[in-house]
């Protein structure tokens, strides 16, 4: 076989000038040796990158695997090493802050690696500032990133190796460069891969992609996942809301589909906002995000606390991660279950308090719980250049039917307007209506609601760029490195 070094070297001198070459190179080391690695399923078929380097790396016996998790690629011993995919990271499933900042850690404690892989770029050589330069402005489908565990570190030399000599960019991060480089790139990768081998099974790490190997899907199923979003630990429902949307509540025309038991008694945000314009990317600077139009404009967006809006962005994700609108539920006793994303950060706080006002204000209902919801959010073009927004919500007040299904017995819809600072009450429905009280402090509730209008807001736009796959890359870790911690979350309330 063909030793590492000399692949390198060849490649650097050819500098990508010459294919027939680089031809000649790969064959040659694939006829010094007899391959006996493989190809384990047969989606590689369909997978552009792994199909073009599976020849070559069969040379060094590693197999490829279009998924890791498989049924029958997970099961069983592992015999060689393996570089493949994970069916609960597509394409553009880009990192989570919690999931940086874990790997960061691992990676500064030299515990592992990782092959930046640039598709788009011509030249195999060039320093790390131009290589990042280019991956922030290269499509999901040219940013790949292979995650490593430091023993497999021969392993990903070859890998890189073979994947340079077919003409793509490399990064080896491998303690040679700086965290937080290692970590731009991981938090902007479009594409996250790793080495599945039987030293990275047996290193325990709270890494994302190494805490998926050696797993298997779950039956009739191309997910680790459960739909409630978790792998049957119940960490969910002990910390967190249960996994709750807001349509299965119904409407004054819409039946509700879901038990009383699992509406939280708090608050769940999860419209998707209208917005006029055509997004072209995200971008963060300067303590400001911005928004830029296909056309080149450059959309202001409304002053707002930068640590408010690392924890509002981490809810949405969060959200869409486990599909549930549900931020908070406190129980009749008191108890408070938050969204993980919102714990200890000041939005989290103003949501909770807000959620213990609706029956200080409407007192006298027969009813188990109260629940505000989103109903709309539109965005548009504001006063001096700057976008504004309306939100539209209900404060609902619930009971139990005879089938232990929730319906509201009352519902008070509100309009509040950003650029104005205006909250309206509207209307009512519900077949308790006629109990409310003559003096009741409409005014009073909306305005208890303020904060939840407003976050509500940013919510549906956040929750717009995630659903339209609007690129967040300038900037992006910047962002998520923003310190969003404030007020602790009460136990209790």
């Amino acid at each position: 076989m063909m030793p590492v070094h000399r692949i390198k070297r060849e490649v650097a001198s050819s500098r990508l000038a010459c294919p027939s070459k680089l031809l000649v190179l790969l064959l040659s080391a694939m006829l010094g040796s007899t391959p006996v690695a493989e190809i384990l399923d047969e989606a590689v078929a369909q997978d552009s990158f792994l199909l073009t380097l599976a020849d070559a790396l069969h040379a060094y016996d590693i197999d490829v695997a279009h998924n890791l998790n498989a049924r029958d690629v997970a099961r069983g011993r592992i015999q060689r090493p393996r570089l493949g995919r994970f069916p609960d990271l597509p394409v553009n499933s880009l990192a989570l802050s919690q999931e940086l900042a874990v790997w960061e850690g691992e990676y500064d404690e030299g515990e592992i690696g990782a092959i930046a892989i640039l598709g788009s770029r011509s030249e195999a050589e060039s320093d790390a500032a131009s290589f990042l330069h280019d991956w922030l402005r290269a499509p999901g489908s040219d940013r790949l990133f292979v995650s490593f565990y430091r023993s497999d570190l021969q392993v990903a030399d070859k890998i890189a190796s073979v994947a340079a000599a077919y003409g793509y960019g490399i990064l080896t991060l491998h303690g040679g460069e700086s965290q937080a480089m290692a970590g731009n790139l991981y938090a902007t990768a479009a594409q996250r891969l790793a080495i599945d081998s039987r030293a990275a099974r047996r290193y325990r790490s709270e890494v994302t992609e190494f805490s998926f190997l050696g797993e298997r899907v779950r039956r009739n199923s191309n997910s680790l996942f459960g739909d409630d979003g978790d792998r049957g630990n119940n960490r969910l429902a002990r910390s967190e809301p249960s996994v709750f949307l807001k349509e299965t509540l119904g409407g004054e025309f819409t039946q509700s589909t879901i038990r009383e038991v699992i509406v939280p008694g708090g608050v769940a945000l999860g419209e998707t906002a209208r917005v006029p314009y055509a997004i072209a990317s995200m971008v963060y600077g300067n303590g400001v995000i911005t928004l830029k139009g296909t056309a080149d404009e450059r959309f202001v967006l409304p002053q707002i606390d930068t640590a408010t809006l690392r924890a509002l962005f981490d809810f949405v994700e969060r959200s869409e991660a486990i599909r549930s609108d549900a931020i908070v539920d406190i129980d009749a006793i008191g108890r408070v279950k938050i969204s993980s994303a919102l714990r200890d950060t000041d939005p989290g706080f103003d949501i909770v308090h807000a959620d213990t006002l609706p029956f200080e204000y409407v007192p006298n209902l027969s009813v188990s719980k109260s629940v505000v919801i989103d109903t709309s959010v539109d965005w548009f073009g504001g006063q001096r250049e700057t976008l504004a927004f309306q939100t539209g919500f209900e404060v609902r007040f619930l009971s139990a039917d005879n089938m232990r299904i929730a319906k509201t017995r009352v519902a008070l819809q509100y309009q509040y307007d950003s650029q104005s600072g205006e909250i309206s009450y509207l209307d009512s429905w519900g077949r308790d209506t006629v109990r409310l009280r003559d003096n009741l402090d409409y005014a009073g509730l909306g305005e208890s609601m303020r904060t939840i209008a407003s976050y509500a807001g940013w919510i549906g736009l956040l929750r717009k760029m995630y659903e339209e796959q609007v690129p967040f890359l300038q900037g992006r870790y910047d962002f998520l490195k923003l310190d969003k911690s404030g007020r602790d979350t009460p136990a209790r309330y």
